[in-house]
């Protein structure tokens, strides 16, 4: 199963793609990052609250600078290992990003990830217009 999704933010794809793959990039609820984005580098993301701790973590499988990114993710506890593939195009002086995340195994976990993604999207573009 999967959910496909797009988005346009109003930034430049160098500065969308740059803060995607940054460890500097950090939108609530996520607490931490760790980015390594090249082919068999990492990502680790950590959300950490008096309430509870949770880690999502995943492999680079494709690295297109600015264009593409490929990699898996899974979150702890959990044996689903999912795909997320990132296309970023531009789109006048805006970024189009169309997030293909597949390989997931029913649909509450559809569910979750969409509205996950939908979240993410609207912290990535507050995080882009902080000055």
């Amino acid at each position: 199963m999967e959910t496909d999704k797009s988005y346009r933010i109003d930034h430049r794809r160098a500065d969308v793609y740059a803060a995607w793959v940054s460890s500097e990039t950090v939108i609530p609820p996520a607490t931490a990052m760790d980015v390594l984005p090249q082919v068999g580098g990492h990502y680790r993301l950590l959300m950490k609250t008096a309430e509870f701790e949770m880690s999502n973590e995943g492999v680079f499988l494709q690295v297109v600078p600015e264009d593409y990114l490929h990699y898996t993710w899974q979150w702890s506890g959990d044996d689903e290992v999912s795909e997320v593939e990132v296309w970023f195009r531009d789109e006048g002086v805006s970024t189009r990003i169309d997030l293909r995340h597949s390989k997931l195994t029913n649909s509450e976990s559809v569910q979750n990830h969409d509205v996950g993604w939908d979240s993410y999207l609207t912290g990535l573009e507050q995080f882009l217009s902080v000055d």
